[in-house]
């Protein structure tokens, strides 16, 4: 009995997984799907609302963190998200998260006529660059994404 116990218990805990730079535990309840260039996690409830999680390949780093910032926006929100603000409304730099600098880009984007809110991390270190995005459409994802952000680690 004690066996099936422990072996519940490990099958209980959260499995991490690797993509590219990144090391993460998958959300609970969400869906995942890996392609060449991201990895992308969604759940979708009954009532329509949604949030989605995309870890972005890394990419070579420009001379300029502003700069990388606002092509990832453009490319990875703008393109991406239907009526996304063109620009970030904030921008938070210099944060050093395990070895790497962060930057946070804090927009809104539009899903029918309801305000949603997406989020672009970026993440530097020597010349390599990646990022990853969150887009909610209710504020009940809140607790989700910052889950998944403080459970986020890179490769060595």
């Amino acid at each position: 009995m004690l066996l099936f116990f422990m072996l519940l218990c490990s099958m209980a805990k959260a499995q991490t997984d690797s993509f590219d730079v990144f090391i993460y535990t998958t959300p609970e309840f969400f869906t995942k799907s890996i392609l060449p260039s991201r990895a992308q996690f969604n759940l979708t409830n009954p009532d329509k609302s949604s949030c989605t999680i995309t870890l972005y390949k890394s990419q070579p780093a420009t001379d300029s963190v502003i700069h990388d910032v606002m092509r990832k926006w453009n490319e990875q929100v703008v393109k991406r998200l239907r009526k996304a603000s063109p620009k970030p409304i904030r921008i938070y730099t210099e944060q050093i998260w395990q070895g790497w600098e962060s930057t946070v880009a804090i927009g809104n984007f539009y899903e029918g006529k309801k305000k949603c809110v997406v989020m672009l991390n970026s993440f530097r270190k020597e010349k390599t660059s990646a990022c990853v995005v969150y887009a909610m459409t209710d504020k009940i994802f809140k607790g989700a994404t910052e889950s998944f952000s403080q459970n986020l680690h890179f490769r060595k």
